[in-house]
């Protein structure tokens, strides 16, 4: 696997596979610009906010938009900020191509070690794609699984969970993703209601929640997909890594339209304790200034991250 922020530079930058205008117009823009300390730097505690209020007081004074859910599945204990605002999901959506995966490996027979063409890779067999997917967030791997399994059959997964903040159109084509990026950063600074690859983080946390429950399409379904996300840990905490598990999907979007531009950035997962007790959450953040890049993007989710953690009891 590539180091996770390379993959969120390259592999997500527009959360399904589009390098094109916008992102490349925004490469050369910060190229031409001077080096600035983002703001970032003066806002980020040295250590995690584990209270509530006082986390959301520090969100609160933020230029960018930050939201969460998480769920304690031992305690039942929740905190959220706008749990319910419906953002962009970027690559957080590919998980919904791995479920119509396993689904059609279970309920029709689906042989996965059958190979697809995919750009750049050559013939892969299904379940490679998906460690491409998964694991490197890899585009073109993700346009050859949604093809091949029916984008229609993807996009209809959240209905089928229930996961009713989820768009219809989870999963979307280049051109229309192109075309909801352009209504984001020409619209309002929240998203307007059914925008392609949108939903709520409540309903990302809970397709988590139903995963552990056993309840995602079947029983032997959501086994091979918690084995799947268990075999591609993720860093997306900095005070309990190494101690604690995390699997599941993050993703990025950088878009601009000069001089507008738009960034975000989130992940929704499942956290296993070293106890063996497991929260589910996701976390994003909207409207990133030019001068905070990815990666310090990314150390500030997982300062988001680690507050939340704490929050719920650690």
């Amino acid at each position: 696997m590539k180091k996770f922020a390379v993959g969120l530079i390259l592999g997500l930058v527009v959360g399904i596979g589009l390098g094109g205008a916008g992102s490349a117009r925004w490469a050369r823009a910060k190229a031409r610009r001077p080096e600035r300390s983002s703001a970032v730097a003066v806002i980020l505690p040295a250590k995690p906010i584990e209270n509530a209020q006082a986390l959301a007081k520090c969100l609160d004074a933020l230029p960018y938009e930050v939201g969460f859910f998480a769920k304690d599945l031992e305690t039942g204990r929740i905190t959220e900020r706008f749990g319910d605002r419906a953002v962009c999901l970027a690559s957080m959506v590919k998980v919904f191509c791995l479920t119509e995966l396993y689904r059609q490996k279970h309920e029709e027979s689906l042989d996965v070690s059958t190979k697809i063409g995919v750009p750049d890779h050559g013939d892969l067999s299904l379940t490679a794609a998906a460690d491409l997917m998964i694991g490197q967030s890899d585009n073109a791997a993700t346009h050859a699984l949604a093809e091949f399994l029916g984008r229609v059959n993807v996009n209809r997964i959240p209905s089928l969970l229930g996961l009713d903040s989820l768009s219809g159109n989870i999963l979307p084509s280049e051109a229309v993703l192109r075309q909801t990026l352009d209504k984001r950063i020409f619209g309002g600074r929240h998203a307007v209601a059914g925008l392609p690859q949108h939903g709520a983080a409540r309903d990302m946390a809970g397709f988590f929640e139903r995963l552990l429950d056993k309840k995602v399409i079947s029983e032997s379904v959501s086994e091979d997909l918690v084995e799947f996300f268990a075999g591609h840990p993720m860093p997306f905490s900095n005070r309990y890594a190494g101690t604690y598990n995390f699997a599941g999907k993050g993703g990025n979007i950088l878009w601009t339209r000069p001089p507008k531009h738009y960034a975000m950035m989130g992940w929704s997962l499942f956290v296993t304790k070293p106890s063996g007790g497991r929260l589910v959450l996701c976390v994003w953040g909207e409207w990133f200034p030019q001068d905070m890049d990815p990666e310090k993007q990314t150390e500030f989710l997982k300062f988001v991250t680690d507050s939340v953690i704490g929050i719920l009891g650690g």
